[in-house]
């Protein structure tokens, strides 16, 4: 199993992809989906695809739809990897 530091950083690479004009600088892990201007169904969805293939897991609608900031999908991924 991955760190949690391990884990922090494959998220952000998530978030960097997903979102490719954030920068280190503007990203953070409270920052909420309202926050990101382009972040909509199609966005969500890029971020739970990703996220899946890159730990091999699979979230829930429940927990796909919960997700609205890094942190959130940092808890939903710890909770899997347990």
């Amino acid at each position: 199993m991955s760190s949690e530091e391990e884990i922090k950083n494959m998220i952000k690479s998530v978030f960097f992809e997903v979102f490719p004009n954030l920068s280190e600088k503007d990203f953070s892990w409270g920052k909420e989906q309202r926050d990101y201007p382009t972040w909509d169904s199609f966005t969500q969805l890029n971020i739970i695809t990703f996220t899946e293939s890159k730990f091999n897991i699979v979230l829930s609608l429940e927990e796909s739809i919960s997700i609205k900031s890094a942190n959130d999908l940092l808890k939903c991924v710890i909770s899997h990897l347990k």
